[in-house]
């Protein structure tokens, strides 16, 4: 990315991928914050799934470096894929604080007002696992608008 950013020819190219490495530091930024995060925090239950959201930070994070150095198919695809897989565990674990808090308030999530006291619970932040979707909705847009 850095290499396209030094090739481009005319104002527009030069935007366009000026945006792309802004939305690629903001993968990277998340990723790597994301692992400090759940280390510190201490995210580990005795479930493997509680420790999801850290491995995919782990891999995520070289990978979103890789792509400043090179965007070859061998790491663009990769690295496309695994946002992919990073929307779709923010939004798993969206999910499931959703429903635990649900179930610790005793209400349903078929409700409006279940709903939002299951949104609000302090212990399991729903919008912390949104953070994963929007970290890989962004680096979505960078590895599919990228052309060969």
């Amino acid at each position: 990315m850095i290499n396209r950013f030094m090739d481009a020819t005319d104002q527009q190219q030069r935007l366009l991928v000026f945006l792309q490495l802004f939305f690629l530091f903001w993968t990277a930024f998340g990723f790597f914050y994301f692992a400090v995060e759940h280390w510190v925090i201490d995210h580990w239950l005795s479930s493997f799934a509680s420790k999801i959201p850290f491995y995919v930070a782990l891999i995520g994070f070289p990978l979103s470096m890789a792509m400043f150095f090179t965007t070859h198919r061998s790491v663009r695809w990769p690295y496309t894929i695994w946002m992919a897989v990073t929307v779709g565990v923010g939004l798993a674990g969206a999910l499931f604080h959703l429903s635990y808090n649900a179930t610790d308030a005793g209400v349903t999530l078929f409700s409006i007002s279940g709903m939002l006291e299951a949104f609000q619970d302090p212990f399991r932040p729903v919008l912390a696992a949104l953070a994963h979707v929007n970290v890989g909705a962004v680096g979505l847009v960078v590895g599919l608008t990228l052309d060969d």
